[in-house]
């Protein structure tokens, strides 16, 4: 077993923590194990870098170790949040600020779900007064409590750990129980034929509830989600009014989601930045 296998034989050098365990965990939710000796050449870093990365996976239940080899123990693609809240972290925030901009300045009852991109919303609208917010995310509610001027209700439910938000039958009766001006998602896929898609068969059905229940169906999601199918679908193009995303977004994209007659609006992302993003 070489390491072109997993990344085409060029060396990644990817310096940050979070960068690396990002790249493992995804390398090991598509080939399930993957042998220690490949990673050094892998990452472009040392060796003692390494483990002390195989340590911090290990210790919080990510990886198991055996024999030379790492295996995953949870093989899915969805990444934990802590991770997620590190990637691309300039557009999600001006997403945010983006977003809360464009909502009306008056009363409103919104519906956030949960993902690092609907935090950055959340952490611009925490100080805004007039603002009910009904959320099954644990972090999105901590977020909007922190300035106590939002109203904030949390639903029911059942927390999936990856995420820290409730789903199950308690979340989806509490959602149909409220109307909302706007509903606030994220999207681990978005395409234009597909449509909207999540990780998580429970998350898409909390998320097709919130867009049901409002009269403005939002979406966000930063650039790299355009062009990509999850497994669980929440809602076609034609059940969501605005997709809120970034200025890196491919153009052919773009333009295929205005087809659908999306409203498609772009956060800008400083050109450095991009070329963080590509590197």
């Amino acid at each position: 077993m070489t390491t072109s296998r997993f990344h085409g034989g060029a060396a990644l050098n990817v310096r940050t923590r979070d960068a690396r365990i990002t790249r493992i965990l995804n390398v090991l939710a598509r080939e399930g194990e993957l042998p220690v000796r490949v990673l050094p050449s892998l990452l472009g870093v040392s060796g003692a870098t390494i483990r002390r990365d195989l340590a911090a996976l290990e210790q919080s239940g990510h990886i198991r170790r055996s024999y030379g080899k790492i295996a995953a123990v949870r093989r899915s693609a969805e990444l934990p949040l802590n991770l997620r809240q590190s990637q691309n972290a300039e557009a999600k925030l001006r997403i945010g600020a983006l977003l809360s901009s464009l909502l009306p300045d008056r009363p409103l009852t919104l519906a956030l779900n949960g993902g690092s991109t609907v935090g950055c919303v959340a952490r611009n609208l925490a100080g805004r007064p007039g603002l009910t917010v009904v959320t099954n995310s644990l972090d999105t509610a901590a977020i909007l409590t922190a300035r106590q001027v939002v109203r904030v209700v949390v639903t029911g439910g059942t927390a999936r750990p990856l995420s820290n938000d409730l789903v199950g039958k308690g979340a989806e009766t509490a959602l149909r129980s409220h109307r909302f001006d706007f509903a606030i998602v994220g999207a681990d896929g978005v395409c234009p034929r597909a449509g909207f898609t999540r990780h998580s068969q429970s998350g898409a059905e909390i998320d097709r509830i919130m867009l049901d229940q409002a009269r403005h169906a939002i979406v966000v999601a930063d650039s790299s989600k355009l062009g990509r199918v999850r497994q669980a679908k929440f809602a076609d193009p034609g059940a969501v009014h605005t997709v809120v995303t970034d200025s890196c977004a491919n153009r052919d994209m773009i333009a295929s989601l205005r087809n659908t007659r999306v409203r498609t609006v772009l956060a800008f992302v400083p050109q450095a930045d991009r070329r963080d993003r590509s590197a």
